[in-house]
């Protein structure tokens, strides 16, 4: 299993001859190279495309140009995403495709947020559900959203997740939530994203945490790697 970094919040997680590409970004939200990394990681392979919602810095119209290097594509998209041919789904959904078992949930900001099951392996991927508590947000707001968040990784702390995709935003004071994240899920590896490109942010994170720095990706460019035995 391979999760390689694009940009922002956009990876692909190759699975033997599938590959899962989150939430590839609009051009103006790519980095450099972020274009060139899609197209070799999702190159012959069984695509499939999974949007968590409509905002520009987690879906492009790009991703088809990209999925034209594949074998095969599938699209699953929220239900805000405009898109014919595809699993348009809301939050409380499941869906069985092929090797994989999709279930939604609804997030606190836009869209949904994704958990698959292949094989033995349990992978969270949350979009845009973060603690977005912001301070210019009133306070039934900013408790709506933290209720969210706090809802949501309580009920993946009863879950073996093996792979989890959060927020690590340090635009927020909370930063979206990634340290309560990581104290109460506890997943087996952890994803920062939301960066921004700042991948700073991730090194700031490890500092923070008694999370295991080895069950981190502390990626610092498009490109960046890591091979998992999960």
């Amino acid at each position: 299993m391979r999760i390689t970094y694009i940009s922002h919040s956009s990876f692909a997680l190759k699975l033997r001859e599938d590959v899962l590409l989150f939430d590839y970004p609009s051009q103006g939200s790519l980095e450099p190279g972020g274009e060139k990394v899609a197209r070799e990681a999702v190159r012959g392979s069984n695509l499939y495309v999974f949007v968590s919602h409509s905002h520009g810095d987690h879906y492009g119209r790009g991703v088809f140009d990209i999925s034209k290097e594949a074998k095969s594509t599938t699209f699953i998209v929220s239900e805000d995403v405009p898109l014919k041919n595809a699993h348009r789904l809301a939050g409380g959904h499941r869906l069985h495709l092929d090797s994989l078992d999709i279930e939604t949930f609804a997030s606190n900001d836009a869209g949904v947020a994704y958990l698959i099951r292949t094989g033995s392996s349990l992978i969270y991927y949350g979009g845009d559900l973060a603690k977005w508590d912001w301070d210019d947000f009133d306070e039934a707001t900013r408790r709506y959203m933290v209720d969210v968040f706090e809802k949501m990784i309580r009920h993946l702390s009863k879950l073996d997740v093996d792979i989890a995709f959060s927020n690590t935003d340090q635009r927020l004071e909370s930063w979206g939530g990634p340290l309560e994240f990581l104290e109460v899920v506890k997943p087996s590896y952890f994803v920062p994203m939301h960066t921004f490109g700042h991948h700073e942010w991730i090194d700031d994170l490890v500092e923070k945490t008694d999370h295991p720095e080895e069950r981190i990706f502390r990626y610092v460019r498009p490109g960046d790697f890591v091979e998992l035995k999960i």
